[in-house]
């Protein structure tokens, strides 16, 4: 993989966890994350390891820390398991048609 800021903010984006630069120095964190867990580093290489590893170490608690691919899925299995909605025709004298 090219180590571009790009290409190494994507892949953590699809991790969990959210990448920001200011000058020369990157800050990474989890989404939603405070600044107690935020990490500096100078170096892309390293952004993108302790990142990888950040996303692995977390506990998944919260929905803001889940990735956007198993919020779907989650919203997917959630919906699958709802009842059939029911589709109720009321004739002109007030009563329900099959």
């Amino acid at each position: 993989m090219n180590l571009t800021y790009k290409a190494v903010q994507d892949v953590l984006r699809k991790a969990g966890i959210v990448m920001s630069k200011k000058g020369e120095v990157h800050r990474i964190n989890f989404f939603s994350g405070l600044e107690d867990t935020a990490y500096y580093t100078t170096d892309l290489q390293d952004v993108l390891d302790k990142g990888l590893a950040m996303s692995k170490g977390r506990p998944r608690s919260s929905g803001f820390a889940r990735s956007a691919e198993e919020r779907r899925m989650a919203t997917r299995a959630h919906l699958a398991n709802l009842p059939q909605l029911v589709r109720l025709v009321v004739n002109r004298e007030g009563g329900i048609a099959d």
